[in-house]
């Protein structure tokens, strides 16, 4: 939870947790609003009709104790046992009649709760007789003009609010007062005195309400019958009871609830009316709104606490799920955000996600074009690799397997090779470097590349840098032997052709047996290049065909002796050109005995291991004199004639020539090496080996031969050198015509275009306008 909590939270997260908050939440929290207000409402209704009826059941019970009370008071009034001999009554000596009388009183106090006491008042005996005080006189006049007054009243039976009981004044009560005789208004000889027990009905008042409701009850003057409280802490009470009798006053008559507002309190008021013993009385209950709803306040909250409860189960199920929900779109995210340094800034997860993986597609895309592009390359380094035999551990299916990888499918294929060396480079004129060989055989390679797809769609070319390539062709296993033998032996033609036209040099084509099995194909590559060392050196182009090969007769039967002693005689002389010259005839000899390229080489490798030999008892050290160098092995790469005496002349001969010279008088060197110098300040004058004879005190022929020996050239072809470097000097920093330059140097002008052009294979026109372009 807490390493989701630390997540990185977008857009979509909380879209996906503010709708789970609308699907969990909201319904919960409306269905808790619902309750409440529609609940609490219903609630509120039912207890208020609860009140009602109970209130209603309240004022039915007090009308009943006041129906009571007027039956009781109409049979004492119309009671015909009490008439008027109740004037000639002696209460003392008629003690029975005293007694029943007292009787009388006390079943009528009984019978009723809210009656407190009954008293007889008799006008003409000044006697009072009731239940409470017993039998007594009036004592006070006061006491007397309150009874008369009350006789005097028109009214038979009617209520006093404030009457004082007597001989008691200290005491006000509530009171009924009955006349006697009943029904008779004036001439009463007395009356009956029914004092309530206002504490009684003060309590049967107040049960309409509880709490801090109040309850009271008001005559049609305004008149409390029920003592509200005096305690100084219900002085608001009573002002209350005061706004009530008077908002009552002014309601309308059918209506006998309504809610009233009271110093920041709502009351729920509710009033009746009552009609006994000639007044209207009016019942009066206002009780607290909230004391009627506490029940439902109570309820409403525990609504309230339910609904957040389930709002915060809401919530926690909503984050719950929203996690899960956000989960994959954040492992996702996270995945692209792993993968990338520079980041997409965007806080839409799904936008971000959709960028990331159109980059990805994108990169896709880029990455199978570049896989496509590079397939011909892997394969060209993978076949390279097999072809010169380091995948020999690999079987037939592995290197099937392998090839189908590089969209090469050649199973059930066969397969042959074709191997080309190109000759006379040196005859194109011009002195080629080993990078102009390359360059060569790079121009073949394409000629043939285009020339193959007549053949095979599966074509591989092997460029071996040295003048020669090989050719790997997959071929259909539907096609005869015999028909691609005529297509090896057309596209062969037409190379030859395209390679003497294009490139103007000479092709040996050697084709290879078919195999069925591609293993063999390192082994067939190996055997073709040797069979190049079989063409004819008096053939210009030639084709070969391994199917059809046969080893010819290589015996030596003129094998030129005397030429190999005279070579090494005038190597041991030091003579270079000389033994070059000697070396070049030897070629030519071996090459009129034996026409195979094979036989030539032989013979020139004997050649050398004979100057070895001779070398070798000159003590001189041979390691340091060729730097380590295999000469054997370096003689084995060169197949081309003029290669070859290029090779003995500048790596075999004159090293060892220069060797030879060290042995020589150190005096003699150091005046051949000061002839140089003195011929190269004197290139512009015309000197002579015989000028140089005579300064020296020697003679013409010893000179020449010393300084061919030290030298390792003669006198002439030194001059003639020096003289072509200064006219390449003269050609390249002035502006001078060769025919002043011939001048300068003692030449004829056509002798000296001549000479430049053997040496260097242009014209001296030719030689300043390349070298003034590169410029």
């Amino acid at each position: 939870m807490n390493k989701q909590m630390s997540k990185s939270r977008g857009t979509i997260f909380w879209k996906n947790l503010g709708i789970v908050l609308l699907i969990t939440c909201i319904p919960i929290a409306f269905i808790g609003v619902i309750i409440y207000y529609i609940g609490t409402d219903r609630i509120e209704t039912e207890v208020n009709k609860a009140h009602q009826n109970q209130l209603h059941s309240s004022i039915q019970q007090l009308n009943d104790y006041m129906a009571n009370l007027e039956h009781s008071v109409v049979r004492l009034a119309f009671d015909r046992s009490l008439d008027e001999t109740l004037k000639e009554l002696d209460f003392v000596q008629d003690f029975q009649k005293t007694n029943e009388l007292m009787k009388s009183f006390s079943l009528i106090t009984e019978s009723n709760s809210l009656i407190n006491s009954v008293s007889l008042y008799l006008r003409d005996s000044d006697k009072i007789i009731g239940d409470e005080a017993g039998f007594e006189s009036v004592r006070t006049d006061e006491d007397r003009e309150l009874l008369n007054a009350l006789l005097d009243q028109e009214r038979t039976i009617y209520w006093d609010y404030s009457l004082k009981k007597i001989n008691m004044p200290e005491m006000i009560n509530k009171a009924i007062i009955i006349k006697l005789p009943g029904g008779q208004m004036y001439g009463s000889f007395g009356m009956f005195i029914i004092y309530l027990d206002q504490n009684k009905l003060n309590t049967m008042v107040q049960k309409l309400v509880s709490g801090e409701g109040v309850a009271f009850l008001f005559n049609e003057n305004g008149d409390y019958l029920t003592t509200p409280p005096r305690q100084e802490d219900s002085q608001e009470l009573l002002t209350l009871e005061d706004a009530l009798k008077s908002q009552i006053s002014v309601e309308n008559a059918n209506e006998n609830m309504f809610k009233f507002d009271w110093n920041h309190k709502k009351y729920n008021v509710s009033y009746g009316k009552i009609s006994k013993l000639g007044s209207e009385w009016t019942v009066v209950s206002a009780t607290p709104i909230s004391q009627i709803i506490a029940p439902v306040t109570a309820l409403s909250t525990l609504i309230l606490w339910i609904s957040m409860f389930g709002l915060i189960i809401g919530l926690m199920l909503s984050w719950f799920a929203s996690n899960k929900i956000y989960d994959p779109i954040y492992r996702l995210k996270s995945l692209f955000e792993n993968s990338r340094t520079n980041r997409f800034n965007e806080k839409n997860e799904i936008t971000y996600i959709e960028h990331q993986w159109r980059l990805q597609l994108q990169a896709e895309q880029e990455l199978s074009i570049q896989i496509k592009q590079s397939i011909p390359a892997l394969r060209e380094s993978f076949l390279l690799q097999f072809l010169q035999g380091n995948l020999y551990s690999h079987t037939e299916p592995e290197l099937i397997q392998k090839l189908k990888q590089l969209d090469w499918d050649v199973e059930s294929e066969r397969f042959a090779i074709m191997v080309a060396q190109f000759h006379g480079i040196s005859e194109l004129g011009g002195k080629f470097s080993e990078r102009d060989a390359q360059l060569v055989t790079f121009a073949a390679s394409n000629i043939i590349k285009e020339l193959c797809t007549e053949i095979s769609d599966m074509v591989h070319i092997i460029n071996f840098q040295d003048l020669s390539i090989g050719v790997l062709f997959v071929l259909d296993p539907a096609k005869s032997n015999e028909a691609i033998k005529a297509n090896f032996n057309k596209l062969a033609h037409d190379y030859i052709v395209a390679v003497n036209n294009v490139l103007h040099m000479k092709v040996t084509i050697v084709t290879s047996k078919i195999s069925d099995s591609i293993k063999d194909i390192p082994k067939i590559l190996e055997q073709t290049r040797k069979a190049l060392r079989f063409r004819d050196h008096h053939t210009s182009n030639q084709m070969l065909d391994m199917n059809q090969f046969m080893l010819t007769n290589t015996s030596q039967n003129q094998f030129p002796f005397e030429l190999e002693r005279e070579i090494v005689h005038t190597v041991s002389m030091g003579l270079e050109e000389e033994a070059m010259r000697l070396i070049k005839q030897f070629m030519l000899e071996l090459q009129s005995n034996h026409s195979a390229e094979f036989m030539v080489h032989q013979g020139m490798m004997k050649l050398l291991g004979t100057i070895h030999n001779a070398m070798i008892k000159h003590e001189v050290d041979l390691f340091a004199l060729y730097g380590g160098v295999h000469l054997y092995e370096q003689l084995m790469q060169l197949s081309e004639p003029d290669q070859i005496l290029e090779w003995f002349q500048y790596k075999l001969i004159r090293p060892f020539v220069k060797a030879l010279t060290i042995t020589y008088d150190s005096n003699l060197r150091e005046m051949i090496d000061n002839l140089l110098l003195q011929m190269q300040k004197d290139i512009l004058l015309d000197v002579s080996l015989e000028m140089y004879a005579d300064q020296l005190q020697m003679s013409p022929s010893k000179l020449s031969k010393v300084f061919r020996q030290i030298n390792g050239i003669n006198f002439i072809d030194t001059m003639v050198r020096m003289r072509i470097e200064k006219c390449k000097e003269l050609l390249v920093t002035t502006d001078m015509k060769i025919n002043d330059i011939a001048e300068q140097l003692h030449y004829q002008p056509s002798y000296l275009i001549r000479m430049f052009k053997k040496s260097e294979c242009i014209t001296p026109r030719q030689y300043r306008e390349k070298h003034t372009q590169s410029l």
